[in-house]
């Protein structure tokens, strides 16, 4: 749900940048939008297909002229990046990230590689402010998974000890891509909510990605599951500004006041003249290429379309005139959120740069030219 308004700020960025005759006038920008489900399979699918000719995959064999791919723009997660870079960079196309650092190890890979987001030691020394300035010093640690634990504790822990900071409890979040079985799942919250529960820190730092919400919000719950339930205990949350508060639609009902009073840090935005209107407008249609907005719109609104060849005797159907701004901010946020700000800001970035570069080629041709008229004058003269 929280990646609707991240694609809706790639259009309209697209939207302007195409209306825009000042920028890159006599070309057309056009968007492929894949869907990685937080799998590293996937990632590597979506990623070869860009490299093939449109519907049909033969990567490294691309005919289409009119589907060229000048950049990538990935996240929210950051390990989409690493696995994305391990094929983009080979073709030397650039990416760009808009969640969480990523981390490339490997130079060649580095080089085709721009982050959009906030230095994270920059957040770290940030989040040790907020801990100091409120005398927080006995807390605990939740990340999202082993390799992030590791290179936090590797890399980060020490500057924390140095400020006289400890942590009473270090945590690893379930990862719902790895694991299938829900009773599992299930009992790896409940035992993730003890640990919490039975710490004497009152407050807990989050450092998880912009999915970990889910978390958040299923946590609370986790005693529902137990025979004797475990009394809750109010938490300061502490959270980087790669988490947003959107969720999945079958979490709505799920109350929010668990986290009620968390401090995050945000991603430096500001509202985009025409942008709020443009969502506001916007209407799911019958057109494939809309797809997405279909889905989006039965999942917010819990309704459903009329299917061809099916009935129509839904308790709930979708018109298309339901309005976004009566959903929840739960939902979709009304304001646009610093992911979305990035992704408007790297599609500009994109456009400049494609524009910067073939003002480059058509002066050095110009130069060429002039160079051999004046060639051509010397020898005639």
């Amino acid at each position: 749900m929280q990646n609707y308004q991240h694609i809706l700020a790639l259009e309209f960025a697209i939207k302007e940048i195409n209306e825009n005759s000042r920028i890159l006038p006599n070309i057309t920008l056009g968007i492929h939008i894949s869907n990685s489900y937080f799998m590293g399979r996937w990632i590597y699918l979506a990623s070869m297909e860009l490299l093939s000719t449109k519907e049909r995959f033969i990567p490294n064999y691309k005919c289409d002229l009119k589907d060229n791919v000048i950049t990538v723009i990935a996240g929210h997660n950051a390990f989409i990046a690493q696995f994305m870079s391990n094929i983009l960079s080979i073709y030397k196309i650039p990416q760009l990230m808009y969640g969480s650092t990523a981390e490339i190890d490997d130079n060649i890979q580095a080089a085709f590689f721009r982050q959009l987001f906030p230095n994270e030691d920059l957040q770290i020394m940030g989040l040790i402010q907020l801990l100091l300035h409120f005398q927080w010093k006995w807390i605990g640690l939740i990340v999202q998974n082993p390799k992030k634990g590791k290179s936090f504790i590797q890399k980060k822990l020490d500057i924390f000890s140095k400020k006289g900071i400890c942590f009473d409890f270090m945590e690893e979040m379930p990862m719902e891509s790895v694991i299938n079985d829900i009773e599992i799942q299930l009992n790896s919250y409940v035992l993730l909510y003890k640990a919490i529960m039975r710490s004497t820190a009152n407050v807990v730092i989050t450092y998880g990605e912009s999915d970990n919400m889910v978390f958040l919000r299923i946590v609370p719950f986790g005693s529902e599951y137990e025979e004797m339930p475990m009394k809750r205990k109010d938490k300061v949350w502490v959270m980087p500004a790669q988490m947003e508060f959107t969720s999945v639609p079958f979490q709505r009902y799920r109350g929010l006041d668990f986290i009620h009073g968390a401090l995050s840090l945000a991603v430096s935005s500001k509202e985009i003249l025409g942008f709020k209107k443009f969502t506001q407008l916007r209407k799911p249609s019958s057109e494939e290429e809309d797809s997405l907005t279909r889905v989006f719109w039965e999942d917010a609104f819990e309704c459903s379309f009329p299917t061809a060849g099916l009935g129509e005797d839904s308790d709930n159907q979708c018109t298309g005139e339901e309005s976004l701004e009566t959903l929840p901010e739960s939902v979709i946020e009304s304001s646009i959120t610093g992911h979305s700000y990035s992704i408007y800001n790297a599609v500009y970035a994109v456009a400049h740069a494609l524009q910067a570069m073939l003002s480059s080629k058509s002066r050095k041709r110009r130069n060429a030219w002039e160079l051999s008229q004046q060639s051509w004058q010397v020898k005639t003269t």
